[in-house]
């Protein structure tokens, strides 16, 4: 799950509501007030839900989206908006069945949703019940009334959590205030006499969040109500809003993640008419050019110029960009719920069990039938894709081995080529070449790419590059080994908009050590192993530090992932792979978890670890153990239920609004084609 802290932050960090200038803007009418004004469709999954679409929500869609489908995904003017068009209707439709499940019963949830009225407590907010319990309740307290509470027609906001009323009003203000600051004096050359009148043409466009695909909003979880950590990104980029917008807060005060944004984002907005309440002349200009666009009415422009969040949210084109807001976060709760209702419907014991007994059965009559579909399974197995039925053959045991290859460089590798089309020679003089080329063997850190894409710190005073924990964990390996020349220093902006130190470097190059020294240095000395064969616990933190090793110098592109590694078949690997290293695969697979050998092949030296050995598993788990063992991580019920939640929850929650909006685009939608018809032209003209 996206973590909605980032998501929202993210988001409103990256909308830049800049304005413009255009070449021209055809759309734009002598009347482009009332042209703007239009409803364009009308939306009713229940009478008293009735809203309308205007022909401005579809304009400003295409104004803050409609570039991307057009450069992008190669559609046409007329189908941008189409689309644009049905993707508003498919939020109205799921934004009024939202507020129907979460108020009263529905067809899909006889008993409806969350009849409990719990509070949202600290020690439990994140989770879905109580998040989504948790309502904003007459506009300035919140009291985490239960949905049951709250009636289908009250505002939009009154389903939203504390945070995410906070959140989103931060998202929207802050994109307005961005827009404030970029109306500088410097952009208002083109604002010269006579402007107004060329023409009745207005060649600038405002871009605001608007449409989202439904997706864009999550809400916190339980990673997120973790400690406050000064040093992460996270922290930073709150901490850059409170010294920016001068809200003053003590931060060391915050103990979790989710008080601390909550914190910012509430004190932001309390304090958002004293920071922009010296801007009067950039928010007359603003009114001045959404009036020419059609965005405000001259009811609105004729206004006082707004100096607080009351007076600026009260007019249409930023009461549309909250509202939209809301809704997009509205669907993802309604998204969550009936996420929430697939999960307790798999937590049955019966339908569970089930369900684990049909997959089972199914793979017992496809893998009897060929091994190769099961070799296949195995070699794509995961957490979300498992093998629960394991045949038995006579040939052997089913493994998996790890690969640390140190190869032979592009000149080692022509003279071995050279030699093996040699006719002349003999085997044994091939052989001989050979070990005199792995005795020339190196081994060479393979992270230069990690160094210039910065992936950790480098430091001036040493010339030495250290990666971070996220890329390596085995402390032996943090250090890049080899030389970096020339680095320079320069700044950029990462994903939570804080500014960040790099640099950039004129060469980047590993030392290159004998293979030997390499082995006994970092292999032994790293993972304990006592000569060039042998066997260890195989634990995982073993294992990780291997993986660790192997990412640091392997020259193997297929040994780069974080999988148990190569699949061990005592039926194909004699044929699959050379014959040295499947004749120490299996060496190793018979020996069990932890084995490791080295092995010569005309790749290089192999050295290679058991990471697993599959033992058979012909018989179903009867059902007192299965349920038993459901709630225990790593084992098979445990497994199955998430595998189960990731192959069908997300399927079954998209088939059942989808269907929902299908069902309502005829019977609940009526378009007033006339009055957009300029902007998506029918099939006559």
């Amino acid at each position: 799950m996206k973590k909605f802290f980032a998501k929202i932050l993210s988001c409103a960090l990256a909308a830049v509501l800049a304005l413009f200038v255009l070449n021209g803007c055809a759309l734009i009418t002598t009347n482009v007030e009332r042209d703007m004004a239009q409803v364009i469709a009308t939306v009713a999954v229940d009478e008293a839900l009735s809203e309308d679409v205007y022909k401005r929500e579809l304009v400003s869609s295409y104004n803050s989206s409609g570039y991307y489908y057009v450069q992008y995904q190669g559609m046409s003017e007329e189908e941008t908006y189409e689309k644009l068009l049905e993707d508003i209707v498919r939020n109205r439709i799921l934004k009024q069945q939202a507020k129907l499940a979460f108020t009263g019963k529905t067809s899909i949830n006889e008993t409806g949703y969350f009849a409990q009225a719990n509070g949202v407590v600290a020690a439990d907010r994140t989770s879905y019940e109580n998040v989504l319990a948790g309502t904003y309740n007459d506009g300035k307290n919140y009291a985490g009334k239960a949905f049951t509470e709250v009636k289908k027609t009250d505002g939009i906001d009154q389903f939203m959590t504390e945070y995410e009323f906070y959140a989103i009003q931060y998202n929207v203000l802050a994109s307005i205030k961005t827009l404030i600051d970029n109306y500088s004096e410097d952009e208002e050359e083109h604002h010269h006499e006579g402007y107004e009148s060329y023409q009745g043409e207005i060649r600038a466009t405002l871009t605001l969040p608007t449409q989202a695909n439904g997706n864009e909003w999550e809400m916190a979880n339980d990673d997120e109500i973790k400690k406050v950590d000064a040093n992460s990104d996270f922290y930073k980029s709150f901490k850059q809003i409170n010294e920016e917008a001068e809200l003053g807060l003590d931060l060391s005060v915050y103990q979790t993640n989710y008080d601390l944004a909550l914190g910012v984002y509430k004190k932001y907005y309390e304090n958002y008419d004293l920071l922009i309440k010296d801007n009067r002349s950039e928010m007359t200009k603003i009114v001045r050019d959404l009036k020419k666009l059609g965005f405000i009415t001259s009811e609105e422009a004729a206004k006082k110029t707004p100096l607080n969040k009351e007076d600026i949210l009260e007019f249409t084109y930023f009461e549309d960009a909250l509202q939209i807001q809301y809704e997009n976060q509205l669907i993802n709760k309604y998204k969550l719920a009936l996420q929430n209702e697939q999960e307790k419907a798999l937590a049955s014991d019966d339908a569970l069990y089930a369900a684990y007994l049909n997959v089972f059965n199914s793979q017992k009559n496809k893998f009897d039938r060929d091994y190769t579909s099961y070799e296949s399974a195995l070699e794509t197995a995961s957490n979300s894709s498992l093998v629960l039925y394991n045949p038995e053959y006579a040939e052997g045991k089913y493994g998996y081995v790890l690969n640390l290859l140190i190869g032979f460089n592009d000149e080692q590798t022509a003279i071995l080529t050279a030699v093996d089309e040699n006719v002349k020679l003999t085997t044994e003089q091939r052989n001989a070449a050979r070990e005199e080329l792995l005795g020339t063997l190196t081994a060479k850190d393979q992270r230069s790419s990690w160094v210039e894409a910065n992936y950790g710190s480098y430091e001036t005073e040493t010339g030495k590059f250290t990666f971070g924990e996220d890329y390596c964990k085995t402390e032996a390996l943090r250090t890049f080994v080899g030389d970096i020349y020339g680095a320079k220093e320069y700044t950029y902006h990462n994903d939570y908009d804080i500014e960040e130190k790099a640099f950039s470097y004129e060469y980047v190059g590993a030392t290159e050590k004998p293979f030997e020294t390499f082995y006994s240095s970092i292999v032994e000395s790293i993972m304990g192993f006592n000569g060039k064969s042998g066997k260890i616990s195989g634990t995982d933190d073993e294992i990780a530090k291997f993986k660790d090793i192997i990412f640091a110098y392997s020259t193997d592109p297929g040994s780069l992932s974080d999988g148990d590694g190569y699949v061990y078949s005592p039926k194909t690997s004699a044929t699959k792979y050379v014959k040295e290293f499947a004749d120490a695969a299996k060496v190793i697979v018979n020996q069990g978890v932890g084995a490791y050998t080295v092995v010569a092949t005309d790749y290089g030296y192999h050295i290679l670890l058991c990471t697993k050995v599959i033992e058979p598993n012909t018989t179903a788990i009867e059902k007192a153990k299965f349920l038993e063992d459901v709630s225990k991580e790593d084992t098979i019920p445990y497994l199955f239920k998430e595998y189960q939640k990731a192959r069908l929850v997300a399927t079954n929650v998209e088939k059942v609004t989808n269907k929902f909006f299908k069902d309502n685009l005829e019977g609940s939608v009526t378009y007033n084609k006339k009055t957009y018809e300029d902007l998506i032209p029918s099939e006559e003209d």
